[in-house]
Order: C-alpha cells, then structure tokens, then sequence
C-alpha cells in the first residue's frame, strides 16, 4: 500500500516537540520536515544564505512531489504565499495552521510596523483564497479568521496536543506560572495577586520562563516596549511588594524538568490578556492542577470555568478563586480529577486522528 506524502513547513531551526509528536502519531503516512525560520522575524532575511535556504525548500517541494503541503507559522508572511501558488501549480493540497491573535491586525504608530501591518493584510488575504484547508485551535481563532474574509467551510478546529504525560503526584506549596514573559502575560498582576494570598497562606510562587526578546505592542495602551523594560518593571515590583523570599525566578524550564514542576504546583496562574491557544493551560490540566486564568480570547475554550479551573477578570476575583482552591480540599480534588479527564481530550494520539481526517 503506498502512503501518502505529507511535508510539514516549520518556522523553528530546532526540535519542535509539538511536531514531533504529531508525526509520530499519523499513521500510514510518509512524512518529511523542512525546518525554515521565518523572514520577518529572523535576521538572516536579506543575506543570501536565508534565500538559498528558501529556494532549497522549494527544490525539495518539487523533487519530494507530495500528496499533502501543512504550512505551520508561516501565515500572513511572503513564502507562505510563495508555497501556496507553486502548490497550486503541482496540484498538492494544502493546509495552514493559523495562530493569529486579533491584535495582529492593529494599526501601529511606528511607521515601519504600520507599513508591515499593511504589506501583510493582502498576504493574508490571498493565503485564505488560495489554501484548501485552515486549521485554528478554538473558536477565538476562527473568529479571527472572519476578518480577513475566510470562508467558514474552510476552517477546521484542531487543538494543539498535551507534550507531557496525564498524572498527578503529591502536591507541593507553590503556585506555578509558566511562559516567556511580556505585559500580555500579566505577570505584575499575578504579584500583586499573590500578595494578596500571602496575608492568608504562606506560600511560593514559581515563575517558570524568560522574557521576551525585542520590542512588542501592549495591549490597550498604544504603546511599545521592550522585555528587558518589563524584566525590570517586574523586578522593581517584586521589592515594592517585598516578595524577595517568596517568588522564585527559575528561568526557561523543559522536559523533565519542566513537567515536574506542573506536575507538584498546587496551582496554575496565568491571567494572560489574549491567547490564540495557550497550551501551559493544557499541560497544567495534565498535572492534575486547577487553573486560575482570565476570561478572553482562546482561554475560555480551553479552560472549564468551575470545572477545571475558574476564570476570572479581576485581581479581587482571582484572589477569590485562587483562596477557594486553597482552603476547600473537597472542591480542589474533584477540579483535580476534572483536570485529568479534560486532558485525555488532547492526547497527540486524539488530535493526530482528527489531522488524519483532513489529510
């Protein structure tokens, strides 16, 4: 029986673990990984080795002639329009992972990200027209999509899979938030939070990740700043609040590592301001641990308010909601045990299945 030949176009120059597993769990297929960062992110862009890279991608599009085409993290960008049309000539289907939260089609002050902004509308415009299949992670997502007029009967919800294993061992007295950090994470907010909790119970909180390098857009204040000013902002905020002796600044965490630390926190906090996925919500709920998180963008379809975790908009209400998972054992096991079932949901082998079904 001949498989089908699926190439897989990733952003990443590294291992991408999410990939990995997806590959490992799409049977009868031939599947071959061109790894290939991406043009406006990357600052190889205007030497001639970034275009070679990129005419050897296609050389190997052509010489590989496969059945199926997923561009992942390339939409809304030049080669992805690129691939799209030489798919179109070698009559290869296609498929693109969308992940684009509403804030990518602000209009910025900064004239050279407004002229991004603009050369990138009709991109992304052109790569809905000329893509057979769009795969969004939630509803968010394909909401988003709405306004760069796609068509509905292309969009397929898929949701990314869970990298760690579904277990809980005991629980340790630490709150965890996990993520590479910036002002859409909330990270002063979840200090200020956790003071809070600090009158009451004594515990740690444990900030697993690093801080965004470069300069991004804040949400709702028309401004940009860098992650080395909110690295500082967060540190001044740590010594006003006199948090020295309970925050703990662990860096990038992966791997086993990683998992251990979601694994024994009693608590998953991050109150991000949007999130296209959010997949530290997935992995917390793996963990066996309840989740406190805001309600917006794609959170809200991830995590379960009541039933694995609570959403809650306010400092006062997450402070509630975090102070009721710590004083009421009964409710906390049964969002325990919620956790866990709501996880099988994206086990690698459940969403490979669902990628098979429009391969």
């Amino acid at each position: 029986m001949a498989f089908k030949k699926v190439v897989h176009i990733i952003r990443h120059s590294d291992d991408d673990p999410n990939i990995d597993n997806l590959v490992k769990n799409l049977n009868f297929y031939e599947n071959y990984i061109i790894s290939l960062p991406e043009p406006l992110l990357n600052k190889e862009f205007y030497k001639i080795r970034y275009l070679r890279m990129k005419l050897h991608a296609m050389q190997e599009i052509i010489r590989i002639k496969p059945d199926v085409l997923i561009i992942y993290e390339h939409f809304g960008f030049p080669f992805g329009t690129i691939l799209l049309l030489i798919s179109k000539i070698f009559r290869i289907k296609t498929i693109i992972q969308s992940d684009i939260p509403e804030t990518t089609f602000h209009l910025p002050k900064n004239v050279f990200k407004l002229f991004i902004s603009i050369i990138r509308y009709p991109l992304f415009i052109s790569q809905v027209w000329l893509v057979d299949t769009i795969v969004c992670f939630t509803e968010y997502e394909k909401g988003v999509l709405s306004k760069i007029l796609a068509r509905k009967s292309k969009i397929r919800i898929i949701p990314s899979g869970c990298n760690i294993e579904i277990k809980t061992p005991e629980k340790e007295r630490y709150i965890l938030s996990v993520a590479t950090w910036s002002d859409r994470k909330n990270l002063h907010t979840i200090l200020k939070v956790f003071k809070e909790i600090l009158k009451c119970n004594e515990y740690k909180l444990v900030v697993v990740g690093g801080f965004l390098e470069g300069s991004y857009y804040v949400i709702g204040e028309d401004r940009y700043e860098t992650g080395e000013q909110y690295k500082q902002k967060i540190l001044k905020l740590i010594e006003e609040l006199n948090l020295m002796d309970y925050v703990e600044l662990v860096g990038v965490k992966s791997g086993d590592e990683l998992q251990e630390l979601f694994a024994k926190a009693k608590i998953f906090f991050l109150p991000s301001k949007n999130e296209t996925f959010g997949r530290v919500f997935v992995e917390a709920m793996a963990s066996g641990t309840p989740i406190v998180a805001m309600r917006n963008s794609a959170v809200q379809y991830v995590v379960i308010d009541g039933v694995t975790g609570y959403l809650r908009n306010t400092e006062e209400g997450q402070k509630e909601a975090i102070m009721r998972l710590l004083t009421d054992e009964i409710l906390y096991k049964r969002m325990q045990e919620n956790c866990l079932i709501e996880a099988h949901k994206y086990a690698w082998e459940s969403v490979a299945k669902q990628w098979e079904k429009i391969i």
